[in-house]
């Protein structure tokens, strides 16, 4: 299982507004194409995990292009994106038909809920994504493997976002143990985190100590 699923992006070669950051910015690797000849060749050598298929930004109306997606794998889910005033009811070759105009959260969630069941376990929290079976962190376009403990940890911190987590708390789940006698190992794998996800460990943005509580992993809110 890949860390973050491949986004097939077929898109014109200058779209007046790219969805490619979106994609990016919630941690997915995407591959781009700006014809059917050129996306087919994707699927061959990427192995997409859905494809999202820009119309507005192409030439075509793209219908063509979704047939031919579909006939090259049928098990990839397709995204068309269509203008204003066109009626999805009359549009069949793709599993989602999206009308302008949408916000780029519709499409992200939309995606996540056609992505196949097996990279949908990664988990996805503002600009993070964690792989917990490989321990893989993707932070923006910065990879890095954790150690098993580690990763369990930011797992549970991914799995209760914006949550104050308590010492007591992170012993039970990360270290399977109710002895509560010394949680300096808490600490310390707090600080180690710190370490890899915080541009100063020392004032740390997105895992922060509540003083007398515990701790709690925040994101930016979504744009």
């Amino acid at each position: 299982m890949a860390s973050s699923a491949v986004i097939l992006l077929v898109e014109g070669a200058r779209p007046a507004s790219s969805l490619a950051p979106a994609l990016e910015g919630r941690g997915y690797h995407v591959v781009r194409a700006s014809n059917s000849k050129e996306a087919l060749s994707r699927v061959r050598t990427d192995a997409p995990a859905l494809a999202v298929v820009n119309s507005t930004s192409l030439h075509t109306d793209g219908l063509r292009l979704c047939v031919d997606l579909k006939g090259a794998t049928d098990e990839m889910p397709v995204i068309i994106i269509v203008r204003a005033g066109s009626d999805p009811e009359k549009i069949t070759c793709a599993d989602l038909v999206l009308v302008r105009p949408f916000t780029a959260r519709k499409l992200l969630n939309r995606i996540v809920r056609l992505l196949p069941d097996s990279v949908g376990d990664v988990l996805r929290v503002g600009n993070f994504t964690l792989n917990p079976e490989s321990r893989s962190l993707r932070v923006g376009k910065t990879e890095y493997h954790l150690t098993p403990m580690k990763a369990h940890l930011l797992e549970v911190f991914m799995r209760h976002p914006g949550e104050v987590l308590s010492r007591e708390f992170l012993m039970k789940h990360v270290w399977q143990t109710d002895y509560l006698g010394d949680t300096r190992t808490v600490e310390v794998h707090i600080r180690w985190l710190r370490e890899i996800i915080e541009a100063d460990a020392n004032h740390p943005f997105f895992l922060q100590t509540i003083r007398g509580v515990g701790y709690r992993f925040s994101v930016e809110p979504e744009s």
